[in-house]
């Protein structure tokens, strides 16, 4: 179902989700939506809509043309039926989306023909189990079909239909009258007696699946003195005790088992079952178990591909391997749920990364939090070309160096969370560093060179090069030479940036080696000449000649590890001690990792960062998180307006020579501009007109009145605290903004069921929480 947003003239208030494409003649439709015979007529075109045939109702334009009005009695689309449209030509059929408050929606059907729309899908298995096999005679779609005649009868390849679609309208016809349900929102994770979460895992052929348990209800008292037994089999296994339900779910409540892969993929999941009595059986859950391809020996294989000595292929490490104690999903379980906010956001924000709220709360009570993030980041993105084309069209500075630093800045925006994404991150990360900033400030600099250095990175990174590899070509570019333009500097910043070499005895012999390297001033180009050196230099532990055992001979190193995690764990640590950083990069560099991905990897998921580590946030780790928490609409050129903002803050992307500084710049007039862009475009602007594409702000569904404890004034100030904070707002706070706004802001919003209301105590609340020095920075998590 395409998601769209579209208004019409009688419908402004309507945000669309959903399309139907009508075909010239009858089709056969459902879509579980209120639409008037009015709706319906301008959408479709009063002529070109003859005739709207329910089960009992109608509507027939020729009735309205003979002045027979009254024969037609269809008013409305209604829930769980499905009609018959005949229209004279072609139309597009767009509704609003439908959000079930109720926990379920029973449909009788009687006996002999039915018509019928599903509010969910429904699998024919599903159909067969609650109408029962013999009972179920007929299902009949617009194309495909059942037939029990078909499967009794020696035919049943003929039988074509799997599922009711929601958008579908189907013709059953069964044996005797019974009833059939079709239940809402299975999207909530269910709890044990003491409020926890019930996931649990099982092995199967070494291969370890999580089973969770879903619902759609919350017990009234998340804490209970018994517990309700659930159980079945999955592949022949008994689940024997492993489920004890919270006791105080209610009689007739639904659940359903689902298993999950190390992908966090569903593979299988029980049929809802309803509990009458305990215990209750879920039945069998059967599956194929997928083999794992290993790929340890390609690994090896392709990591054997030398260079002179340098290796050219690095796959990524196994997290296991990785030798910085990382956060395990037990420790993050544990923490108390203000905690698991705090650190859940945290890694987001790092990751430049959000979920809306109900995603993010599902997400972090899953009980596999951290785990479903690692899986994340290590499967491959499905979106990379539908990602570049949009960013394509979006509008640019007409400076051509601005616009290509906008639009990576763009791509990290649009592009969702997997393997590819956090290597365009790593790349945006070290393009930010003294390693390899393309150094835009420079005149020697060209528009072009932004794109080669980041490019470069990129596509290396995907192709799984080592950093030892992709740092030897990268000082061999004509990029880096532009950079540090003679044989002695180059030399030098080499050394101290990659090995943290200052040792100033150390710079003539590198000179030496590079003596016919050197940057064209005429062409701007690298030039490497045929005067080259024939002395051997003492450096490394070993002689270099050339330019090339230079630069090759110096990634070998063991101190090239060495550089690179201290140069990163200085981004990420930059309060604490000389003596804590040294202890970091000793323990990261005892794994030996060779990507910088599985550097970075092991910064971000250690407990020593997640748990106890405060800095101050940069731009990118405040700005995407919140737009893509808040359902933010990023305008055409709002990404040249983030580059200017960013260049004034003294955070310029991929601009500065030595990179930018670890430590965030707070200086008045850095943070002003900083504070100013964060409340300015972020904050308390909202999209006001859907159809303009130059209309920034966050959107309505951030604010949707179906998120839950948000029918109050104080109910809806606390959504927006958790999910701009990750805390509720305080009791001083609450009162506070809820008096302002009931009481002193110029309109008074004080009914949360109109958007208006919901809008004006929403705005009271970013401006008064852009203030909050914790919005810019993150914290020790204290237990």
């Amino acid at each position: 179902m395409k998601k769209i947003f579209i208004g019409l003239a009688f419908l402004l208030n309507f945000s669309f989700s959903g399309t139907l494409e009508l075909q010239s003649g009858w089709n056969l439709v459902g879509i579980n939506a209120p639409l008037t015979i009015e709706e319906l007529k301008t959408q479709i075109g009063e002529d070109n809509l003859l005739i709207v045939q329910g089960e009992s109702k109608t509507y027939q334009k020729e009735y309205i043309d003979d002045n027979t009005p009254e024969l037609n009695d269809f008013t409305a689309f209604e829930e769980g039926k499905g009609y018959w449209l005949e229209i004279e030509s072609n139309a597009t059929l767009m509704y609003p989306e439908i959000v079930n408050n109720e926990s379920s929606y029973v449909r009788t059907l009687t006996e002999g023909w039915n018509l019928l729309n599903a509010p969910v899908g429904l699998t024919i298995s599903e159909l067969i189990r609650q109408i029962g096999e013999e009972n179920l005679l007929v299902i009949q779609g617009s194309e495909q079909t059942y037939q029990r005649s078909y499967s009794v009868g020696g035919n049943a390849h003929l039988n074509d239909l799997d599922t009711l679609s929601i958008e579908g309208g189907y013709w059953i016809k069964v044996a005797s009258s019974v009833n059939l349900e079709f239940v809402f929102n299975m999207d909530q994770l269910a709890l044990n007696n003491l409020g926890e979460t019930l996931v649990s895992t099982m092995e199967f052929n070494s291969s370890v699946y999580t089973l969770k348990v879903y619902t759609n209800v919350v017990p009234n008292d998340v804490i209970s003195l018994g517990s309700i037994a659930l159980f079945g089999t999955v592949n022949d296994v008994d689940t024997a005790s492993t489920f004890k339900l919270n006791s105080n779910y209610e009689v007739g409540t639904d659940f359903i088992v689902k298993v999950y892969n190390a992908q966090n993929e569903e593979v299988a999941k029980s049929y809802n079952v309803k509990y009458i009595t305990s215990p209750i059986d879920f039945g069998a859950i059967d599956f194929t178990i997928v083999e794992e391809e290993t790929t340890e020996q390609n690994d090896e294989q392709v990591s054997d591909v030398e260079f002179q000595g340098v290796n050219v292929f690095s796959s990524r490490m196994a997290y296991r391997d990785y030798a910085l104690e990382a956060i395990t999903d037990d420790e993050f379980n544990a923490l108390s749920l203000e905690n698991k906010r705090l650190v859940a956001s945290k890694l987001f924000s790092v990751l430049f990364y959000g979920l809306p709220r109900t995603e993010f709360d599902n997400l972090i009570n899953s009980g596999t939090f951290i785990t479903t993030v690692q899986t994340m980041l290590s499967i491959d993105n499905n979106d990379l070309t539908s990602t570049e084309k949009y960013i394509e069209e979006k509008s640019y500075n007409g400076n051509e160096r601005n616009a290509n630093r906008e639009k990576i800045l763009a791509r990290l925006l649009h592009l969702g969370l997997g393997k590819h994404y956090f290597n365009r991150l790593s790349a945006y990360l070290l393009t930010q560093d003294i390693m390899f900033s393309p150094a835009n400030e420079l005149e020697t600099v060209g528009a072009t060179d932004i794109l080669n250095v980041y490019n470069r990175l990129v596509m290396l990174m995907d192709e799984d090069y080592s950093m030892q590899m992709i740092t030897y070509l990268h000082m061999t570019s004509d990029d880096n030479w532009k950079r540090f333009r003679s044989p002695e500097d180059n030399g030098r910043e080499m050394l101290e940036i990659f090995l943290l070499d200052f040792n100033d005895s150390h710079v003539p012999r590198a000179g030496i080696a590079l003596q016919n390297w050197s940057l064209n001033r005429n062409e701007n180009e690298l030039l490497i000449g045929l005067n080259q050196n024939d002395v051997p230099q003492e450096l490394f532990g070993t002689t270099v000649t050339t330019g090339f055992d230079f630069y090759r001979e110096l990634v070998k190193t063991d101190d090239f590890r060495k550089g690179v995690s201290s140069r990163l764990v200085a981004r990420y640590f930059p309060e604490v001690t000389s003596e804590k950083k040294s202890e970091i990069v000793a323990s990261i560099i005892s794994s030996k990792p060779n990507t910088f991905q599985d550097i970075l990897l092991q910064i971000i998921f250690s407990k020593e960062f997640l748990l106890h580590t405060e800095k101050i946030k940069t731009i990118e780790e405040t700005v995407y998180p919140l737009m893509k928490t808040i359902s933010f609409y990023d305008r055409l050129n709002f990404f040249s307006y983030m580059r200017e903002y960013m260049d004034n803050m003294h955070q310029s992307p991929m601009y500065y020579k030595l990179g930018r500084v670890n430590v965030v710049p707070v200086d008045t007039l850095s943070f002003a501009y900083y504070y100013d862009f964060i409340r300015r475009y972020i904050m308390i602007d909202r999209k006001t007109d859907l159809f303009n594409e130059w209309d920034s702000g966050w959107q309505a569904d951030f604010i949707n009145k179906s998120i839950a404890g948000t029918d109050t004034v104080s109910g809806l100030i606390n959504h927006v605290f958790l999910v701009i904070l990750g805390r509720e707002a305080s009791s001083d706070e609450l009162i506070f903004l809820s008096n302002y706004a009931v009481v002193e802001a110029r309109g008074t919003y004080d009914d949360m069921t109109i958007y208006n209301d919901r809008q004006g105590v929403t705005l009271i609340a970013m401006e008064y929480i852009a203030r909050l020095t914790e919005l810019y920075t993150f914290k020790m998590i204290e237990e």
